[in-house]
């Protein structure tokens, strides 16, 4: 393997892992993005969920993600002594006999043995929540601490001198010889992790980005003891252990602003109401947005650009990035030091056919 030179563009979680992992395999790497620009993944909660949607089915991909991800996530641990990674018990609440029935059918099917556990009887759940169907284990499921992860990995590139915060001007990048030239800096490799940013983005831009808003909320409530574990009753509640919880979250693809709203809170807090005894007091001390680099068919965007080579591309990983990122940074950088053929679900080779090109796209634009 050669050394070579990469900036990775974006200090999201995609970004941020992908430079540490560069430099693991002794690549010469430089980090730009902005810390004071909206960030999908800073306000995120970071919640690993194996069985997702109304349909209850299992997350793409999730068993080759899963030991990834907690083995990533251990390995920065150790590496920067910081508690990121915690698995926990996962509830979740049937809503009608409709759930019930396809929960039922989804322990029958041998595919969700490693990540459903015996179900839980109508009342036997904690008492301040409401439980008309009874509920069910989810294994497997965690949550990670993104804001301490960025900040970790941030500052350690600080102190190696090769973090720069600072807004990437894409019209500053131009072709210089076989290289890629930005501010001084040459580079064989561009890599893109933009989150939402890359609408921006002139030799990207032409992929179907789809963003979605999602709002969450911290809430105290002195009086509300539980167990450990993520609650799924409507939204999703994660409780921590000085009486905060955090709540979440909403999906909003029409509204692109990454500033929280009166209707999210509302939205999440009617929620919370509805299946939370009402002797409960639930006092909103933070209220976070961001904007989810969501795709057409989603599926993540990685890969290279189609006739600008250095260029690349590592985004679109949706609601779902402290999952997929561990095991999909993995996949991107055999593929980008080793030669190894990507997935085509996640290469974006699956849109140069039939994308429209913008007419810009040249080394110097």
């Amino acid at each position: 393997m050669s050394i070579q030179k990469h900036i990775v563009v974006g200090a999201g979680l995609a970004g941020c892992l992908l430079a540490w992992r560069l430099k693991q395999a002794g690549q010469h790497v430089i980090l730009i993005g902005s810390t004071t620009l909206p960030n999908a993944s800073q306000v995120a909660g970071g919640i690993i969920n194996p069985v997702t949607g109304r349909w209850m089915t299992k997350s793409w991909g999730i068993d080759l993600l899963i030991p990834q991800a907690a083995a990533t996530y251990r390995e920065l641990e150790q590496q920067f002594m910081v508690e990121l990674y915690h698995p926990v018990p996962l509830i979740r609440y049937c809503r009608n006999s409709t759930d019930v029935k396809r929960m039922g059918r989804r322990m029958r099917n041998p595919r969700y043995a490693n990540v459903l556990g015996a179900p839980i009887a109508q009342g036997d759940g904690p008492d301040s929540f409401e439980d008309t169907h009874g509920s069910f284990n989810i294994k497997q499921a965690a949550y990670v601490r993104l804001p301490l992860l960025l900040q970790t990995l941030r500052e350690h590139f600080t102190q190696a001198g090769s973090f720069r915060d600072e807004t990437f001007t894409h019209a500053d990048l131009a072709r210089d010889d076989s290289q890629w030239s930005y501010h001084g800096v040459q580079a064989d490799h561009i890599i893109f992790s933009e989150g939402v940013g890359m609408q921006a983005n002139p030799w990207f831009n032409w992929l179907p980005l789809t963003p979605a808003k999602g709002e969450t909320l911290i809430l105290e409530c002195p009086t509300l003891n539980l167990p450990r574990a993520i609650y799924h009753h409507r939204k999703w509640l994660l409780p921590y252990a000085d009486h905060t919880f955090r709540l979440g979250a909403t999906f909003d693809s029409d509204d692109a602003s990454p500033e929280p709203t009166e209707a999210g809170a509302h939205e999440l807090l009617d929620a919370a109401r509805s299946f939370i005894d009402p002797q409960h007091t639930l006092t909103v001390k933070q209220h976070y947005a961001g904007l989810r680099p969501s795709t057409k068919d989603i599926r993540p965007f990685i890969g290279d650009h189609p006739t600008e080579a250095g260029l690349h591309i590592f985004n679109g990983l949706g609601s779902k990035g402290a999952s997929l990122a561990p095991e999909l940074v993995r996949q991107f950088l055999a593929h980008l030091l080793e030669g190894e053929t990507l997935d085509p679900e996640i290469d974006i080779a699956r849109f140069v056919d039939t994308a429209i090109h913008p007419s810009n796209t040249d080394a110097t634009h």
